[in-house]
């Protein structure tokens, strides 16, 4: 599939960073620091992944008796801690600094559309892709809609003036599928990050990918 598309638009969380014990360690940094007695396994926040970072807390607030006022604090917290912990609990997939790479070498673009609060985005993307040029590295910002609205796909193709067709979308969850979808582009599922891969979005993608090596052998 050498250079069919001109673009491979990433997600970030399950897809190109293993995410996982980073935001769930300051979650639950953030109840202990505000007195909830409230612990989540890594097991049970994997299921709240998968729409931005804020609606990760909310999820992980649900079932708790608090105020709009209590909860903007929480989630307020919650970014200061994940900003502090992402780092050292953060790490890229195995494979996935030298993919992105030798995608740049083959001649693509490469890009970022995450739901992940910019500011969060830029410090991990700098920390743990120093030597990577993303060509464009887009997170939840205000006033923009987030994924799966395909607003962000809609930015990429215009600073680069791209047709759909030059375009692949790379990522792990439903939410991901249905940007691709919204955008009228290629969708690849890898499935080794957080999604439920035994559910009807995967068979409906353009591709399906088990590991950072099977897609490599997709896109070089």
């Amino acid at each position: 599939m050498t250079n069919k598309y001109k673009v491979i638009i990433f997600d970030l969380d399950g897809t190109l960073l293993d995410t996982l014990k980073g935001i769930t360690d300051a979650v639950n940094l953030t109840f202990e620091q505000l007195g909830y007695n409230v612990k989540h396994d890594y097991v049970t926040a994997k299921n709240f992944i998968g729409a931005g970072a804020m609606m990760f807390v909310k999820r992980a607030m649900k079932g708790l008796d608090i105020t709009d006022e209590q909860g903007d604090e929480i989630g307020k917290t919650f970014l200061i801690n994940y900003d502090k912990l992402q780092g050292p609990n953060t790490a890229p997939f195995p494979g996935v600094p030298e993919l992105l790479k030798d995608l740049k070498k083959a001649g693509y673009l490469i890009a970022l559309a995450s739901n992940k609060p910019q500011m969060l985005l830029d410090h991990v993307i700098d920390e743990k892709f120093p030597d990577i040029n993303f060509d464009a590295r887009l997170g939840q910002r205000d006033g923009v809609p987030e994924k799966p609205n395909p607003h962000c796909i809609y930015e990429i193709m215009e600073k680069f003036n791209l047709k759909k067709k030059d375009c692949l979308y790379v990522g792990d969850s439903q939410y991901d599928y249905e940007t691709a979808r919204n955008a009228n582009i290629d969708c690849c599922i890898v499935k080794y990050g957080y999604g439920f891969y035994d559910q009807e979005f995967v068979k409906k993608s353009t591709f399906a990918v088990d590991s950072v090596s099977d897609l490599r052998k997709l896109l070089l």
